[in-house]
C-alpha cells in the first residue's frame, strides 16, 4: 500500500512539473537592434509579459579565445539567428543563436579584440529589453525609433555602420549582396562565407520581401525598422501613396498589382534609390489607414471601417500615462505609456491629427491637462474599442512618431508656428515638518540616503516669473524618495515641506543619519539668459566617483546641455562625512529650460536619473 501511494505521488509530482514547464513563459526574442554609436545591442521582446528574469544572465569569458557568452534561459528566437560583425574597436562579432530546444537556451556569444577587458561588458533589463553593453560612452536617445514623419524627404540617408557577414561572389550585383546580406544564421567558421568589404554596407534600414493580402488587409512584411511617411491622394485613379524612407523591396515585388477585391488593388515599387512607394487603388482610398506593430518590422494597411481585427491585435494595454515636454518655443512632444506592446495607426487631415490606439484602454487616472499638453487635444473612444487621442493642426505643422524598442511607448513631436510655451505650474506647499529628522543608522542590512532638497521657507532660491527654485527642489527630491525606497533604500530627507532649514542643520541631520550617500537638489540661475544645462557639484575626492555616474545618468535620461563636472566648496558637501554631491538640474534663468523644469516629464525624468544614478553606483 505505501508503495502504490509513493508512486501515485510521484506521478502527480511528474505531471505538475510537467504542467508547470507548459505553463512558464518564454522570452520571445522578436528582434536584435545594433546601435551605431558602437555602444550597445538591444535583445527585444514584444509579448513575454509572464515573462521575468529572477536574474540576469551570467557572463562567461573565455580569455584564450578571446570570447565572452552568456545564456537566455526560457527563451526562443523568432527572429532569424543573428552574426554581426562589428566596426567596433572592442568587439568584433556578435552571435545569437538558438543554443538547445526543451530546454529553451538563446545563447549571446561576444568576440572581442586583444587588449579589449571583457569584464566591461555590462547587462542591464529594461522592461522586456536585454540591453548588451560594451562601451561606458553615455548614449543618448537609443530607446525610440521614428515610425512616422512629415515628409520621406525630411529624413537623413541612412547608411548601416556595421558590416554584416554576407556570401561574396566575384561576380555579384549590389542588389543580390543586399539581399543574401538578410540571410543570416550562418557564421565565419563557415568557409563559404567571407566579409564584406568596408565600402559593401547596406545603404537601407528596411528590406521588404513580401506583400500579400490577408482578410482584406494589405500585409507588409521586412526585416530592419520601417518609417511611414504622410500620405497624399491623387486622382485618376483615385489612390492614396505611401512612401517608406531608406527602404528596399525586393525585385520580385516590384509594380506587381495585388488585388483587395474586384476594384481595390495595392501596388509596390521603388520610388527611387532609398524610397519604397506604396499605392492603394480605391474608390475611397483615403479610408486605408497604416497600422503600426510592436515589432516594428511588420506593417498593415487596413480601412478604419474594418471591425475585423483578426492577425492585427495584441492582448489588451492600458494606457498608463501621458507626459508633455517642451523643446523650443514651437514644439512639444507627448509620451504615451502602455502596460503592454501598442497596436496604434495614425490619420493626417486638413484640419487635424488623429492617433488611433486600437488595443488600448484609458486608465481612469489619466487626464489631459489643458494648461501643459497640446491645445485642445482630445481623448475620445474608437467605435469598436481603442482609444482615439486627437488634436487640431495647421497644413503646414510638422508631426513625428517615434516608438519605443519595447512596443510600450510612443512618443509624438509637434513643431507648429502657432505653439505656445506652456504655463508654468507652481508646485503646491506641503505642510511644515514638526521636527528636523534625527535618527542614527540602526539597519546595518540597507543602504542610507539623504535627500537635501535645497532652500525652503523664507530662503526662497532663484526666482522667475513667480517661479520658485525651492519648490521644484522638493518636489523632484519627493520623486526620488518613492523611486528609491521601491529600490529597497532607506531615505532621509532634510526637508518634506516648504520650511527654513539652515546649511548647518542640513549638515546635522546627515550626520545623526551617517548615510551611505548624501545628494543635494538645487535649480541653477544666471544673471544672464543664456546658460542652460546641467552641473554637478563635488568637493572631497570619496564624492568623486559618485558625481561622475550621477552626472552620467542625468545626461542619459534628460534632454538637456551638459556642463560638466565642478570641484566646488559648497557649504552642505564640504561639512558631511559621507560621500557628497550637489546637483543642478537646469537654469531657471533661461526662458527655454524654466519652461521644460516646471512640466511633468521632465521633473520625473530628472527624478528617475538621479534614483538610477544612485542605484548604479552602489553597484559599482
Amino acid at each position: 500500500m505505501k508503495n502504490f501511494i509513493l508512486k501515485i505521488l510521484f506521478i502527480i509530482a511528474f505531471i505538475l512539473t510537467f504542467a508547470l514547464n507548459v505553463i512558464a513563459a518564454d522570452f520571445n526574442i522578436n528582434s536584435v537592434t545594433y546601435d551605431n554609436s558602437g555602444t550597445f545591442i538591444s535583445i527585444n521582446s514584444f509579448d513575454s509579459d509572464n515573462y521575468s528574469f529572477e536574474q540576469l544572465p551570467k557572463l562567461f569569458i573565455n580569455e584564450e579565445d578571446n570570447k565572452a557568452y552568456f545564456d537566455i534561459d526560457s527563451a526562443i528566437l523568432r527572429c532569424p539567428a543573428q552574426d554581426l560583425v562589428l566596426n567596433n574597436p572592442n568587439i568584433k562579432e556578435v552571435i545569437i543563436k538558438q543554443h538547445s530546444t526543451n530546454p529553451n537556451v538563446v545563447r549571446v556569444i561576444l568576440s572581442y579584440n586583444d587588449g579589449f577587458n571583457p569584464r566591461n561588458i555590462q547587462l542591464k533589463r529594461l522592461n522586456n529589453l536585454l540591453l548588451v553593453r560594451f562601451k561606458t560612452t553615455t548614449v543618448q536617445n537609443y530607446y525610440f525609433q521614428n515610425v512616422y514623419t512629415n515628409s520621406a524627404a525630411s529624413t537623413q540617408e541612412f547608411y548601416e555602420a556595421a558590416s554584416v557577414q554576407i556570401p561574396v561572389l566575384a561576380s555579384q550585383s549590389m542588389v543580390n549582396q543586399i539581399n543574401s546580406a538578410f540571410k543570416l544564421g550562418e557564421t565565419t567558421q563557415d568557409k563559404n562565407y567571407i566579409l564584406t568589404k568596408k565600402d559593401l554596407v547596406l545603404n537601407t534600414r528596411y528590406y521588404i520581401d513580401d506583400v500579400n493580402i490577408k482578410n482584406d488587409k494589405i500585409f507588409v512584411n521586412g526585416i530592419g525598422s520601417y518609417t511611414v511617411a504622410k500620405p497624399f491622394l491623387l486622382q485618376n485613379p483615385s489612390r492614396i501613396v505611401y512612401d517608406i524612407p531608406n527602404a528596399y523591396l525586393n525585385p520580385s515585388l516590384r509594380n506587381k498589382e495585388i488585388y483587395l477585391s474586384q476594384s481595390d488593388f495595392v501596388k509596390a515599387g521603388q520610388f527611387d534609390k532609398r524610397t519604397v512607394r506604396i499605392v492603394i487603388v480605391s474608390q475611397n482610398p483615403e479610408n486605408y489607414l497604416p497600422v503600426l506593430n510592436a515589432d516594428g518590422q511588420k506593417l498593415v494597411f487596413m480601412d478604419k471601417n474594418s471591425t475585423n481585427f483578426q492577425n492585427v491585435m495584441m492582448p489588451k494595454t492600458v494606457l498608463k500615462s501621458i507626459n508633455d515636454d517642451v523643446v523650443d518655443k514651437n514644439t512639444y512632444t507627448v509620451k504615451f505609456i502602455f502596460s503592454k506592446p501598442v497596436v496604434y495607426s495614425m490619420q493626417r487631415n486638413n484640419l487635424s491629427f488623429d492617433l488611433l490606439l486600437y488595443n488600448a484602454e484609458k486608465n481612469t487616472d489619466v487626464e489631459l491637462k489643458t494648461s501643459s499638453v497640446i491645445a485642445g487635444a482630445k481623448i475620445g473612444q474608437l467605435p469598436n474599442g481603442g482609444i482615439k487621442y486627437s488634436f487640431p493642426t495647421d497644413n503646414d505643422d510638422i508631426i513625428d512618431l517615434h516608438t519605443g524598442l519595447d512596443g510600450k511607448t510612443i512618443r509624438l513631436r509637434l513643431k507648429s508656428n502657432k505653439v505656445d510655451l506652456p504655463k508654468p505650474s507652481v508646485v503646491p506647499q506641503t505642510p511644515k515638518v514638526s521636527d528636523i529628522i534625527s535618527h542614527k543608522k540602526n539597519d546595518k542590512g540597507k543602504l542610507y540616503v539623504v535627500i537635501d532638497a535645497g532652500h525652503g521657507g523664507s530662503d526662497c532660491g532663484a526666482i522667475r516669473n513667480k517661479i520658485y527654485e525651492k519648490d521644484i527642489t522638493l518636489d523632484i527630491s519627493k520623486r526620488v524618495e518613492k523611486l528609491l525606497e521601491k529600490k529597497g533604500y532607506e531615505v532621509f530627507m532634510t526637508r518634506t515641506g516648504d520650511e527654513t532649514v539652515s546649511l548647518q542643520e542640513r549638515v546635522e541631520i546627515s550626520e545623526n543619519v551617517q548615510p551611505d550617500i548624501f545628494v543635494s537638489i538645487h535649480v541653477n540661475s544666471s544673471n544672464s539668459s543664456t546658460p542652460k544645462g546641467l552641473e554637478t557639484h563635488y568637493y572631497k575626492d570619496n564624492s568623486l566617483v559618485l558625481a561622475k555616474t550621477l552626472h552620467a545618468s542625468m545626461l542619459n535620461h534628460i534632454n538637456a546641455a551638459n556642463r560638466g563636472l565642478f570641484k566646488s566648496k559648497f557649504y552642505v558637501i564640504n561639512h558631511t562625512t559621507a560621500p557628497a554631491i550637489l546637483l543642478e538640474i537646469g537654469f531657471l534663468s533661461n526662458d527655454l529650460e524654466r519652461a521644460q523644469l516646471v512640466t511633468e516629464s521632465r521633473k520625473q525624468a530628472t527624478a528617475k536619473a538621479i534614483a538610477e544614478g544612485i542605484d548604479d553606483y552602489f553597484k559599482k
